[in-house]
C-alpha cells in the first residue's frame, strides 16, 4: 500500500470518521424511531423550528442540510402528507414557497427532540467542552471545500 502513496494516519483519521457518523446514525435513527420520524424528517422539522418566525424557504432547507431540491421536495411532501408541515407562498415575493410547521409538527419535535438530544449527550460524555469545540473546529477543516481559508468558516 505504501507504493500507492497511502498516508496511513489519514486513513486512520478517515475511517474513524466513518465510524463515528455510522454510530452516530444508528443512534439517531434508533432514538427517531421511537418518535416516528426519520433522521432527514427531524433534521427538516428542526431547521424551520429555529428559522425566525419558525418559517423557512425551501431553497434555504436545501442549503442547510446540503440536499439537492428533489430531495427536499420529497421530504417536505411527505412532511405535508403527514400533516407536520405546511407549504405557503411568501408574501413578499409569491415565486419563494414557505414551509412552516403545523401543531403536529411542533408536537412530533417536542417528542423526538429530547430523544436526540440524550443520544447527543451519551455519544458526547466523554468529551470535554473545550474538546467539542476543538473537534467541531477540525471538522470544520476537513469538511470545507478545497482552496478555502478557515477564516470562512
Amino acid at each position: 500500500m505504501q507504493a500507492a502513496g497511502r498516508d496511513r494516519s489519514a486513513s486512520l483519521v478517515v475511517l474513524a470518521i466513518v465510524r463515528a457518523e455510522a454510530r452516530l446514525s444508528a443512534e439517531f435513527g434508533e432514538a427517531l424511531g421511537r418518535a416516528g420520524l426519520t433522521p432527514p424528517q427531524f433534521n427538516v422539522l428542526m431547521e424551520v423550528a429555529v428559522a425566525p418566525g419558525a418559517r423557512l424557504a425551501l431553497h434555504e432547507i436545501c442549503e442547510r442540510l446540503l440536499k439537492s431540491p428533489p430531495n427536499v421536495t420529497a421530504l417536505v411532501d411527505r412532511l405535508e402528507r403527514d400533516g407536520l408541515l405546511r407549504r405557503e407562498r411568501n408574501q413578499d415575493d409569491r415565486r419563494v414557497v414557505m414551509a412552516t410547521l403545523t401543531e403536529r409538527g411542533w408536537e412530533a419535535l417536542a417528542a423526538a427532540a429530547p430523544e436526540v438530544f440524550a443520544a447527543e449527550r451519551r455519544m458526547l460524555r466523554d468529551l470535554s467542552s473545550a474538546g467539542r469545540r476543538e473537534l467541531v473546529q477540525q471538522l470544520h477543516r476537513v469538511a470545507r471545500p478545497p482552496g478555502r481559508a478557515d477564516r470562512d468558516q
